[in-house]
């Protein structure tokens, strides 16, 4: 889902305390019991419910869609509204609160690609218990979903995060959201979340719900005609167990997650909204017994888009009884569901089945229950964005830089000369955060991010520091900018190249038709290069850019992804040998730029043709996975005695 954001800074308000479930006089009721079991509760709710009430619970975002609905309470037993929808993928996607004159924004964290680049569970799973924290004192505080889009509800304590499908092809939009093109990694990422995001100092509870998302073999947004909404992705049972299944299996199995969003996508011909099959192996294989929600819209795909059924009616019935989705994000439920229960294309035992998994969870999150002894209904805004995130945000950042080359040892720059930073990326701020960000800064934009010539600056203490943009396009070809940079630069001892795209080049709905460094970024390196000067590339991406003329003539070339807030300090650290964490490694396969001639973006299978991910390709790679060398010089030193009783020594410095 694509989101469109204004600034707008909520109020701090009590809302969420004083419209709780279970306030007198509405706390008679069995549901409200704690002497019972949650099963017994959540039966004797569902019981209460009039048929008309239950389809605007089992919507989310309150109504979905695209605009406001239902807020799905029900205001008569005393049952509050919640929303189902944050988005999480790399801090809380919320407004700012203010409180006492003091503004409180979420913590953005690195994208996900660059988590990958770690290859450090640990943060992973600080990052999953950070955000957790943090949605729980927003939510408190009457925190609203930040996207214009969703019509700005109260935030519910569920996250439509983390994304764990596989980067399949360069080419895919959405490749910054996901770790890596590896699905071990990916599960692993998966599972320390997960573990982050639910547990906390309450075992009694859970502190936010996870939703894992897309399930499954999701990797498409538009390609040779199909687009994702009625993309049908034709799967060997192999290359479902061995690439699509395993990072799933792992956060359900081992991570325990409790949510999981079905993909707008087919799966060998079944919607994926509407397949038995998915569901049983979520369900029955693996022992989940969380929910399931669709992606935004997908339950109307499966008529209009997939044409599996012919009407809403069976669409909503098909997803909920076949495919097992509990949640639907969209207006299919509440539109059609009771109507295709009355004619017999699902039951109500279903839709009540729904209801128990979605219902559950909110006993499980522990809004049943009296509040005063837990902890997590006494978080304060103090525990957002607190030097501790701050802190964890940038070892996370820092530990996400890759070096790739660093020939002459051009790196670390020395502090005090006369620098030249170039590039369409001098002055990023919207680039390093990416997407799916909640509110960044109190003001409207992102003025309170810091960019990367501002970086830079502060780290060449007593030196100059001089910046050109040189193209004022990424991807348009024209070279008017070129003179007045090649001018900065003639005038500086060292150069810093700052390259690459941004989410106009590659985004969600959005495929790349090349994966190659923009032409006009090939010609200015060039042009760079010619003048002689020790100069150091930093590439700014989510999928992976070609750069094999660039591997060539540039010395040294940083991959730094979409590094998030802390992204232009982490640069400026490493470029002056201030990371003592560096060590990131490639999450993924540098490939040739030809290599979208030799396979099909729709082909799902991981070992035809070239192959894909470093376990298939058969080619060479300009970089291969897991490649990231160090500024750590070694030195090795070898003694021999030989028969003679002479003594060599041998030393190798690297």
């Amino acid at each position: 889902v694509i989101y469109y954001c204004v600034s707008q800074t909520v109020p701090s308000s009590n809302i969420t305390t004083t419209t709780r479930a279970c306030l007198p006089p509405l706390n008679t009721f069995d549901f409200c019991n704690t002497s019972l079991s949650i099963d017994q509760r959540v039966k004797n709710l569902i019981s209460l419910l009039q048929d008309s009430e239950k389809p605007p619970l089992l919507t989310a975002r309150e109504g979905g869609g695209g605009s406001p609905g239902p807020p799905g309470n029900v205001s008569r037993i005393g049952l509050p509204e919640h929303d189902w929808g944050v988005n999480c993928l790399h801090g809380v996607q919320v407004s700012c609160v203010s409180d006492n004159g003091k503004i409180f924004c979420p913590t953005s964290f690195p994208n996900p690609v660059n988590y990958g680049a770690t290859f450090n569970n640990s943060l992973a799973y600080d990052l999953g218990r950070i955000i957790a924290t943090e949605l729980r004192a927003l939510w408190l505080a009457g925190t609203t979903e930040w996207s214009t889009w969703s019509g700005r509800p109260h935030a519910g304590l569920d996250c439509w995060s983390p994304n764990i499908n596989i980067n399949r092809d360069p080419r895919w939009g959405r490749n910054a959201e996901v770790p890596s093109e590896d699905p071990l990694i990916n599960g692993e990422f998966g599972v320390y979340y997960t573990k982050g995001l639910q547990e906390g100092e309450d075992s009694r509870y859970i502190k936010v719900v996870v939703t894992l998302k897309h399930w499954d073999a999701y990797s498409l947004e538009y390609a040779n005609g199909f687009s994702r909404h009625n993309f049908n992705a034709i799967i060997s049972n192999f290359t479902l167990q061995d690439t699509y299944f395993p990072a799933f299996k792992a956060s359900v199995k081992q991570g325990k997650a409790k949510g999981v969003m079905c993909s707008y996508n087919a799966v060998n011909g079944v919607p994926s909204c509407a397949s038995n099959f998915l569901n049983s192996v979520l369900r029955e294989e693996w022992g989940f017994d969380g929910y399931i929600t669709s992606d935004t819209g997908a339950i109307t795909d499966i008529y209009q888009q997939h044409k599996y059924v012919t009407t809403e009616e069976e669409a909503a019935c098909k997803a909920i009884a076949d495919g097992g989705c509990d949640m639907d994000s969209g207006p299919d439920y509440i539109d059609s569901l009771l109507n295709g229960v009355s004619k017999g294309y699902c039951k109500m035992t279903d839709v009540d089945r729904g209801l128990y998994n979605t219902l559950k969870l909110r006993f499980e999150l522990g809004l049943f229950d009296p509040i005063e002894n837990q902890a997590y209904w006494k978080v304060p805004l103090s525990e957002v964005n607190t030097k501790e995130s701050q802190d964890n945000n940038l070892l996370a950042t820092l530990e996400s830089m890759v070096l790739l080359k660093n020939t002459g040892n051009v790196l670390p720059l020395p502090i005090g000369k006369n620098i030249a930073v170039l590039g369409p990326h001098v002055d990023a701020q919207a680039t390093l955060i990416s997407n799916y960000y909640g509110q960044i800064c109190p003001s409207n934009g992102f003025d309170c991010v810091q960019t990367p010539f501002e970086a830079i600056s502060k780290y060449n203490v007593n030196g100059t520091t001089t910046k050109a943009y040189g193209i004022y396009s990424l991807t348009k070809n024209t070279t008017a900018g070129f003179a007045d940079a090649l001018k900065v630069a003639t005038a500086a001892d060292y150069v810093v190249l700052l390259l690459g795209i941004n989410t106009t080049v590659e985004s969600e709905s959005h495929d790349r038709s090349t994966i190659d460094l923009p032409y006009i970024q090939h010609l200015f390196a060039k042009a760079v290069m010619g003048l002689n000067k020790p100069t150091v590339l930093v590439l700014f991406n989510g999928g992976m850019v070609s750069i094999e003329q660039e591997k060539e003539i540039v010395p040294a070339i940083l991959e730094a992804g979409y590094p998030g807030f802390m992204g232009a300090e982490a640069v400026a650290m490493t470029l002056f040998g201030k990371n003592t964490h560096l060590g990131g490694k490639l999450p993924y396969t540098i490939y040739p730029a030809d290599y979208i001639y030799q396979i099909n973006m729709t082909e799902m299978e991981m070992n035809v043709g070239p192959g894909r991910s470093y376990k298939y390709y058969t080619g060479t790679p300009i970089y291969p996975f897991g490649y990231g060398i160090s500024l750590t010089t070694f030195s090795l030193t070898t003694t021999r005695t030989t028969r003679a009783t002479r003594t060599t020594t041998t030393t190798r410095t690297t």
